[in-house]
């Protein structure tokens, strides 16, 4: 049902029979999904028939919304199927209107079509488009772990970097997991991840060695919950612009609050506090602008795409694993891990602001 409403599928006709306490569970935490299902019992009436086509879902499959690109995107006047990822599948399938008033009786029913509009669809000379994304046949137990693994590699978002991909969320998983059954909000985990975050804050002011390697840690706790926060609303279709831009503050308050610690870190009195406010200044103008930058589609290389390439936590944490092993090996050296954040933040929202403002063909 998920798939079908981010295709852009409304309203979604569900066979009754596939209703039960857990679904009904799943969709009071997803109103707009909910709002979008049509629940169909034996006897209810065709639609009327309209030129539009339906898009068919098996219930047997899982399928992400990025697999029906292919089907979506061309005209299919006659029908198009999916090429089924395994023998017997049931195909998923842009059907004419025509043909869903011929089988409604059966869809409405709850009764298995899919041998039928499978042979139907081949008669009429239906096309077979190739998945473009995650899909899975259900046939019986021993297919969910394949699904599970399927649905797991789609939590990951394209800007995710190295550290991302193979720390953050092969353990930000595991804490998605646990919550998807659970009443918490994507939200709250968001104010979760700010509190680890606070609290790394407090160890990098005036940091001594051991609190130094403890904020890194701290650090990395709040990374990997503020992970788990998009991946809970992604499980949940609970993604929205306010929790979008929670995220973002979220991250640009804990980063600001840091690098300023550092700052405060590196240097006694008046000293310390300048160059922090710096760095601190840098990196918030860095967050604002990094935000508006052209999305840039073009062969090779862009300005705008290396700064964004290089807008990731990989760089922070070079920063931050510096800071903790000069507090502890050379303490009189920390200042140049603050020279640089201060250097390297102003360069960035410079660079950021030229290309915003660059004239555009």
């Amino acid at each position: 049902m998920v798939a079908a409403l981010r295709a852009g599928a409304s309203p979604i006709a569900v066979p009754s029979t596939l209703r039960d306490a857990e679904v009904d569970r799943a969709l009071r935490r997803m109103p707009a999904l909910a709002g979008a299902v049509w629940w169909l019992t034996p006897g209810s009436p065709p639609p009327v028939e309209e030129p539009a086509p339906w898009l068919l879902l098996p219930a047997s499959s899982l399928i992400h919304v990025s697999a029906l690109a292919g089907l979506l995107a061309a005209p299919a006047p006659r029908g198009a199927m999916l090429a089924p990822p395994a023998a017997g599948s049931d195909p998923v399938a842009l059907v004419p209107a025509p043909l869903v008033v011929e089988i409604w009786t059966d869809l409405a029913a709850g009764r298995p079509v899919g041998a039928l509009l499978a042979r139907r669809l081949a008669e009429s000379g239906a096309g077979a488009r190739e998945p473009t994304g995650p899909y899975v046949a259900v046939r019986d137990a021993s297919d969910l772990p394949r699904a599970e693994e399927a649905l797991r590699a789609t939590l990951g978002i394209p800007v995710d970097s190295g550290v991302d991909r193979y720390l953050h969320r092969r353990c930000s998983r595991w804490i998605s997991r646990l919550l998807v059954r659970t009443p918490v909000a994507p939200n709250h985990v968001s104010l979760v991840s700010l509190a680890i975050g606070l609290t790394a804050i407090w160890c990098f002011w005036h940091a001594t060695a051991a609190s130094a390697w403890l904020g890194v840690l701290l650090y990395a706790l709040a990374s990997i919950v503020d992970h788990a926060d998009g991946e809970l609303a992604r499980l949940t279709f609970q993604e929205s612009r306010l929790g979008a831009n929670l995220d973002w503050a979220f991250d640009t308050i804990i980063h600001v609050g840091i690098v300023l610690g550092i700052g405060v870190s590196s240097g006694e009195g008046l000293m310390g506090l300048v160059v922090g406010l710096l760095a601190a200044i840098g990196v918030s103008l860095s967050a604002v602008f990094a935000r508006y930058l052209p999305r840039e589609i073009a062969v090779g290389p862009t300005v705008g795409g290396l700064l964004r390439h290089i807008a990731n936590r990989d760089l922070f944490y070079l920063v931050l694993l510096s800071f903790a092993a000069l507090r502890w090996l050379a303490p009189s050296l920390v200042f140049l891990v603050a020279g640089v954040v201060v250097v390297g933040s102003q360069a960035y929202w410079v660079g950021c602001l030229t290309r915003i403002l660059r004239p555009r063909p």
